[in-house]
């Protein structure tokens, strides 16, 4: 054991620390012979493999590493989506000042880790007694899983040590290897991924396991990621890559060509088993343990916002943005409107990931008791109250208004402030910017617990992703059209209560904000794709792989409203005090855009690769620093 734990020291000091309090390690030693023992039969394998799920993390995104909730990752913090509104906590990587070298991270040591256990299992696959078919099998689920944590370092790192074997404390040549150059790393994830493809049991070992579909959406997602990275950073074409993600969501489409009709019920229903489009999801009871994002997103915790440039990407209903769409009552121009006017006639996934308006009289301690709420006398106070009730009527869905705290307290109106001056009383569901992020939103878990289990389920891979992968990529290999928008986005738009992409329609002047570098109808299809996987962690690797991570430098805003709205006894008190007011907003004047941080200092390149901890440089001399970083902040 001792050999084994010294023998990875450098690999990760990381690592070696987590070796040493592994349970399965300290349960399994590893010593030749135990392992002969162990790693028998097909039975034997598949006991052993169950901790290999517990990698694929929820609630932090696809390639994050640390377990959820993960807010600034899951909530797209870092990125245009939206911003982390607690002072001081700005998205580091437009204030680069606050970015330094780690001297250890989970983000390096946590693969490296998770790959040597899967290792294990491969190399005692051909000294098992199960039969050919049946070590393919599980080749090809070792392989899934070695090919995700590769995954996570490319992404995050550019490029990582290939490591074939459990390493011994002789196998130098790997422990101080130089880092394997991404295009040969990437190469060997996808040749992981084909052969996973097919040899693993089509249906894999029951439900919710992985099997060849889930294996198809990890080549869909990796192979559009890592082809558009080489093509946007100018590394290769990427065409091996976007062909093989092309195919993967070809033949998922063809077997799954229709979703769940109501968006909530992904990510706010207690059981995801047999629900329509849904190909991997996270049961969250099955250890017993449950999660805490539901209770966590109507608390005062909850610090992730959404922007006003996340917003303006729903499209209205009619299709269009809001700059060119009838159905938009505000400034065409600006995209200004009152906050009642901006979120009318919305694409309704904007309605379940961002709380809408709304009013209502009650006591201030009113706990679930809707005989003491009352409307007010604005009745645009009440049509998102009615609209919600309409929409949120069917399954699992319960994000109806007005909405509960996390103690079953009602929440009197959104916007909802944090500052003390008017938040009424209600400490709970506040925001700096005014818009109330809300996708994990439901009233399933009990309430006036503190200390409950939360018992939602959470999809890891699911055909909404899918179709807006494969849209993409089919535009990257110049075979979007009609056809492909009918069988992708506008299956999701459906859903989305939106009119359907027409193709031929969208020119130079569909969105004037457009960013005039990229064609129209990709601009679209990347809206598509940021309004379908909002909050679900993928925006901040997208800017990064389209090459377009100045994005983020634009000036984050909340909603539009007049200060003297607020300065009433509802909102301060009896001593209602104008000077009380501490939101800024983007003008001079009584209305305007509420401002929460400053404009950012800007965003640095290079910042698309994280920088490699410290401690692991030191330990490894062959191995480089990101370019633009130090090997230690010392230098």
């Amino acid at each position: 054991m001792k050999k084994l734990l010294i023998s990875f020291l450098a690999i990760g000091t990381t690592l070696f620390q987590s070796c040493l309090n592994n349970d399965y390690l300290e349960r399994l030693p590893l010593d030749k012979q135990t392992e002969e023992t162990v790693f028998v039969s097909y039975d034997n394998f598949k006991t052993y493999s169950w901790k290999f799920y517990t990698y694929l993390t929820a609630y932090a995104g696809p390639t994050a590493i640390k377990g959820g909730p993960n807010e600034k990752y899951i909530f797209d913090s870092y990125s245009d989506n939206g911003f982390y509104g607690n002072p001081g906590s700005e998205n580091q990587w437009v204030w680069p000042e606050k970015v330094t070298v780690p001297s250890t991270d989970d983000a390096y040591s946590k693969p490296y880790e998770r790959i040597r256990a899967i290792n294990i299992m491969l190399d005692n696959l051909d000294n098992s007694q199960m039969n050919e078919t049946e070590k393919a099998h599980w080749r090809s689920l070792g392989y899934f899983f070695k090919a995700n944590e590769y995954y996570r370092l490319i992404a995050y790192y550019g490029s990582a040590i290939w490591v074939e074997n459990a390493l011994k404390d002789t196998d130098t040549e790997v422990l101080y290897a130089k880092r394997t150059p991404r295009t040969e790393l990437a190469a060997k994830v996808l040749e992981m991924l084909e052969y996973a493809k097919e040899n693993i049991n089509p249906d894999g070992d029951g439900e919710n396991t992985i099997n060849r579909e889930v294996v198809c959406a990890l080549i869909s997602r990796f192979g559009l990621f890592e082809g558009t990275w080489q093509k946007y950073h100018n590394i290769s074409d990427g065409m091996t890559y976007l062909q093989a993600s092309y195919k993967a969501s070809t033949e998922l489409i063809n077997a799954h060509p229709t979703v769940h009709n109501h968006y909530d019920e992904l990510f706010n229903s207690e059981e995801l088993q047999g629900m329509t489009g849904i190909l991997l999801y996270k049961n969250f009871l099955s250890d017993g343990k449950g999660h805490n994002m539901t209770r966590y997103v109507r608390t005062s915790s909850h610090y992730s916002e959404i922007s006003s440039d996340g917003v303006a990407a729903y499209l209205c209903q009619d299709g269009k943005p809001i700059y060119t769409s009838e159905m938009f009552g505000g400034n065409k121009e600006t995209g200004d409107a009152d906050v009642y006017t901006e979120f009318r006639n919305r694409d309704y996934r904007l309605y379940f990931n961002v709380c809408p308006p709304y009013k209502v009289n009650s006591p201030t301690a009113t706990n679930m008791d809707m005989s003491k709420v009352t409307n007010t006398d604005d009745p645009r106070d009440k049509e998102f109250i009615d609209l919600m009730a309409q929409i949120s009527n069917t399954g699992g869905s319960t994000k109806t208004l007005p909405a509960l705290q996390w103690a079953g307290q009602i929440l009197r109106e959104v916007p909802h402030f944090r500052e003390n001056s008017y938040n009424m009383g209600q400490g709970f569901m506040t925001s700096y910017g005014g818009y109330y992020v809300w996708k994990y939103y439901n009233t399933v878990t009990p309430v006036n617990s503190a200390g409950s289990v939360n018992s939602t389920d959470f999809p890891l891979f699911r055909m909404g992703e899918v179709m807006v992968n494969h849209a993409e990529v089919a535009w990257e290999l110049g075979q979007f059209n009609q056809g492909i928008a009918d069988a992708t986005i506008n299956v999701l738009r459906k859903r989305a209560h939106v009119a359907d992409m027409k193709v031929s329609e969208i020119n130079a002047s569909f969105d004037p904000k457009r960013d005039q570098s990229v064609d129209p109808v990709l601009w679209e299809i990347r809206r598509e794709r940021r309004v379908e996987l909002m909050f679900e962690g993928f925006r901040y690797d997208d800017l990064r792989r389209w090459k377009k991570a100045e994005y983020m430098n634009k000036q984050q805003f909340g909603v539009y409203l007049k200060k003297s709205d607020l300065e009433d006894e509802r909102h301060m008190g009896d001593s209602a005090n104008p000077s009380n007011f501490k939101l800024k907003l983007d003008r001079d004047g009584d209305e305007g855009r509420i401002v929460f941080f400053s404009k950012p200092v800007g965003w640095v390149d290079r910042h698309y690769l994280f920088p490699l901890p410290s401690n692991e440089l030191l330990l490894n001399q062959n191995m480089d620093q990101n370019e633009g970083y130090p090997r230690s902040n010392a230098e």
